[in-house]
């Protein structure tokens, strides 16, 4: 069973190894254009100047472990950009910190409990996120999670290796969810 916790500040120095560890290409598509690369504890720490997991701050930074029974954390993702009189929020910043933990379920079970938590603990009425074309992966995996392609914006940017990225917008509601759990 996956478990999200709330990270703690002295955790950005992890998730910066961990994006680090790629090109910048990955990192826009980790971050889109937030960061300047590479990735630094400084750029993090006025990224989130306001603070994190709160409401009032309008951002929950979460750390993704297997289990409850390991403190080994496998991966990040958040619920941000909250809005409770929209009662909206968008998920990003979702990463799985090594290639080989990916594709075997815990990054689908990481998002299934981030949408829950939006869902049920925030209230919220609606859930975004926002993913670059050329990750079909991510795709498949939102898609088998409920979210479905919305708004697409195209040519938002260009790889080093000089390839054009569209942006699609994808979205589940919570009535959908609530209709749907599980069968995705």
């Amino acid at each position: 069973m996956v478990v999200l916790r709330v990270a703690k500040e002295a955790e950005f120095s992890d998730i910066v190894d961990w994006v680090n560890e790629h090109d910048s290409d990955f990192m826009v598509q980790w971050a889109g254009l937030t960061y300047q690369y590479p990735l630094t504890v400084e750029q993090m720490k006025e990224h989130y100047r306001s603070g994190i997991n709160t409401i009032e701050t309008g951002v929950f930074l979460y750390m993704i472990q297997e289990d409850s029974l390991s403190d080994d954390v496998v991966g990040t993702i958040q619920i941000a950009r909250i809005n409770m009189e929209t009662r909206e929020a968008v998920i990003g910043r979702f990463m799985m910190k090594s290639e080989k933990l990916r594709g075997h379920g815990t990054g689908r079970a990481a998002l299934e409990e981030a949408v829950r938590i939006g869902f049920e603990e925030l209230g919220l009425e609606r859930i975004k996120l926002n993913v670059f074309d050329i990750n079909e992966r991510a795709i498949r995996c939102y898609k088998s999670v409920g979210f479905k392609e919305g708004t697409i914006r195209i040519n938002v940017y260009t790889s080093t290796k000089g390839i054009v990225w569209n942006n699609i917008e994808m979205t589940m509601d919570k009535d959908f969810w609530k209709q749907n759990r599980g069968m995705y």
